[in-house]
Order: C-alpha cells, then structure tokens, then sequence
C-alpha cells in the first residue's frame, strides 16, 4: 500500500530497521533522524538514506531544540515516527506536525517504562513483551496509548533475540497505525498511572552476577539479558572479571554445604558447572573475556579450577 502521507522518522537502534526499510519501499519517508551517539545506527541509516536520496540528519543533544524545529521546517513531516531515541523531545515541538511526535516503545505500559526495557523484561523472566505505541507529550512514556502488540518471550530469549522478535512486531504495528491515522479510527487511552513502573539504564552493578542471593533460574536470566550487548553478564574470579554469555540449567547435584558461585565441575566432559543459591547450579556454555570467546571447560586455561569460587 503506498501511504499518502508524509512520514520522518527518528530512529537510534536496529529495533526501528525493519518498519523504516517497509516505508521506504512505500516512499512514504521524507526525512530519517539519528543521535550522534550510537555510530554503527548512524552508518546503516546514512548509508540506507544515501541509497533512497532521502535526507539524513544527525542530532546533538546541545542543540536539540533549534536543529529539530528547523528540521521540522524544512521537511514539513506530518507525523514524526521515533522508533528508539536516547533524548526527551521537547514539547515545544511535539505539536508541530499534523499528528505530532508518535513513539514506538518495545515494551507493555505503562509497566516497563524506561530506556532499556529489554534488559528488565529478561532478567525479571517475564513471558510477555509488547510494542506499545503512544502519542509523545511532555513526560516520557506517558502518552495516550494508540496501538499495542503483545509477543510471548521465550524462556531461551536472549537480549539480542528479543530485539529481533519486537524489530518484526514494530513494523506490523507501524502498518496498524498508520492505517488508522489515515483512516481516522484511532481510539487514544489513557495509561493507568497506578500500574506503571519507571526502570533506569543498567547500572554497572547491575550486570553482575550476584552469586549469594541469586537462584539457578535468576542467574540463567541475568546471563540472556546481557547477550550481546554487555558479551554476557560478569562475574569475577580472584578480582579478574569475565563475562558468561550464554548458559543452561545443570542436573547436577549440590550438596547443601556447596557455597554459592562454587566451581562443582570443570572438565570437558562435563563443561563448566557452578552453583547457585538455590541449590541448583547451571552450565557455563561461553565466556567472554579480553582473548575471545570460549566454551566454558577452557576456562582451565586462565587458571580456575574445580572448587573454586566466584565472586
């Protein structure tokens, strides 16, 4: 379907690839919008916008409000699409197209707002995800509800899987939306307040491995949530830190005087086992650390040994 409309989009992540490839093909872009802080987004985006002679900006955030109110001059969108962008755009603005700022959030809300829903959504092993679609106002991640698509989270989902999965949902809901802003029917809804929950960017801390109070299960989810965008989530052996990427549930026993973070099986036949707070262990299938990845028996090679502890 060609869309008559004018459409610019700001996109900062992969997540917004697959909808923008989709208008592109119904040249329906106008303008494409990026930060400058994420280099490999800016290279596609300059590179896909070069390949289309669509015009192509980069933002600061020092002057965010005067580049993008002449943007918005000169390009006359009459709806800008922001598929991930790491700054709040100012309200100034949000009014100045026919239907305003739109944002493509890749979580259920208002129960996951915040900059990296991703992350929290895996390590808190939740079974559904979304894209939810709102009208940008003031706040972030406030705005009236327009479109919403749940997805089933995968118990195996990595970070980067959920990426890919919530990538496809977006552009299905992109269709959905702009249909009905053509069409007229969209049917706004508040968000409950009540129900919502404002989750930061990961802090450092966040993205170790707590081995003292995390159960087999909590460590399985830290790992996924951090894979690949951290190369996996940290621990440390005799203060050198390394990253576990991927890893599975173990069968094998630990016995109740086992200390959690304990190496109960290093070898090839058996792979890298640790255990866990709840008496439960997992199998370390890849590391990560300054020399590559490596299955996790190799880790013999760097010196740790079975009965060992981690940190």
């Amino acid at each position: 379907m060609h869309l008559k409309m004018k459409i610019a989009i700001l996109c900062n992540d992969r997540l917004g690839f697959p909808a923008l490839q989709n208008l592109i093909q119904q040249q329906s872009v106008i303008a494409i919008g990026t930060s400058d802080r994420v280099g490999e987004t800016a290279l596609f985006l300059k590179k896909l916008s070069d390949s289309v002679n669509i015009p192509f900006k980069i933002f600061q955030k020092d002057n965010l409000e005067r580049e993008l109110t002449l943007w918005l001059e000169i390009h006359q969108p009459d709806v800008v699409l922001v598929k991930t962008f790491p700054w709040k755009i100012p309200a100034t603005i949000l009014s100045i197209p026919k239907f305003g700022f739109i944002n493509f959030h890749y979580a259920p809300l208002p129960a996951f707002r915040g900059p990296n829903p991703l992350f929290w959504m895996i390590r808190n092993r939740e079974s559904i995800g979304g894209v939810t679609v709102h009208q940008m106002d003031e706040d972030l991640d406030t705005g009236d509800v327009l479109v919403t698509k749940e997805v089933h989270i995968y118990p195996d989902a990595s970070f980067g899987m959920l990426i890919g999965q919530l990538a496809n949902t977006g552009l299905e809901v992109t269709t959905s939306l702009l249909q009905a802003l053509t069409n007229g029917t969209l049917k706004p809804e508040k968000q409950h307040n009540a129900s919502s929950k404002w989750y930061s960017h990961p802090k450092l801390e966040d993205l170790f491995i707590d081995w003292t109070t995390m159960t087999s299960w909590e460590v399985r989810a830290i790992i996924k949530a951090c894979n690949p965008w951290q190369k996996g989530a940290a621990t440390k052996y005799k203060g050198w830190t390394f990253g576990i990427t991927d890893a599975s549930l173990s069968f094998t026993a630990v016995t109740a005087e086992t200390i959690p973070g304990t190496v109960i099986a290093l070898d090839e036949s058996n792979g890298l086992i640790i255990a866990c707070a709840d008496k439960k262990a997992i199998k370390v299938e890849v590391v990560y650390c300054e020399e590559g990845y490596f299955p996790g028996y190799k880790m013999t090679q760097f010196g740790l040994r079975k009965g060992d502890k981690l940190d």
